[in-house]
Order: C-alpha cells, then structure tokens, then sequence
C-alpha cells in the first residue's frame, strides 16, 4: 500500500537529486535513509550507554571484571593469535563507522 507524504520542495529536490545520481527510486532513497537514521540512533543509544556505564566506576568494573570472566571461558585456545585486522585496517573501519553513524 502506498501512501503520500508531503515534503517541502526544497526536500523533494534534494531527493530526486540523489535518486537521479544513484539512479534508484526515491522511495529506496527514503528507505535507505530511515534504516541509516535508525542505526545512527541505535548506535548513539549504546555510546551513551557505554557512557552512563563508564561514568560509574563500581559499575564499569564490573563490567570489566565480567568481560575477563566471558574471555577466559572461551578457552579457544586464541590467545597468541595475531588480531584478524592490521592497526590501519581497525582504524579505518573504525573511521568508517564514525562518519556513518556520525559518532
């Protein structure tokens, strides 16, 4: 079922805009746009998360404390492997994630 949104012109030339550049149907530029909206939130959510947890000390030693408990249990025998992504390959994916999620 399809439905009319109004959007300013404004708004609606900078959708067609993209779309014609992407060559895509503004209504997948808007869907796209929402699920990038509703990532960037989610994710803002666990930063402030994160945050509240690092702002009390007990707490985010406990956290702590929890997260060596989960890492010694695995007991995968990984210890000494080299990590998966090169300093530079983690620091751009991290970078990545940054300028897409706007964090």
């Amino acid at each position: 079922m399809a439905t009319t949104v109004r959007v300013d012109n404004k708004v609606h030339a900078k959708l067609l805009e993209i779309a014609h550049e992407e060559q895509r149907p503004i209504r997948q530029v808007i869907e796209d746009a929402i699920d990038q909206y509703r990532k960037a939130k989610f994710w803002q959510g666990v930063r402030e998360d994160y945050a509240r947890l690092r702002a009390d000390p007990a707490a985010w030693n406990a956290y702590e404390d929890e997260l060596d408990l989960w890492d010694t249990a695995a007991n995968d025998g990984l210890e000494d492997e080299e990590p998966y992504y090169t300093p530079e390959e983690e620091a751009a994916l991290n970078a990545e994630d940054a300028r897409t999620t706007g964090g």
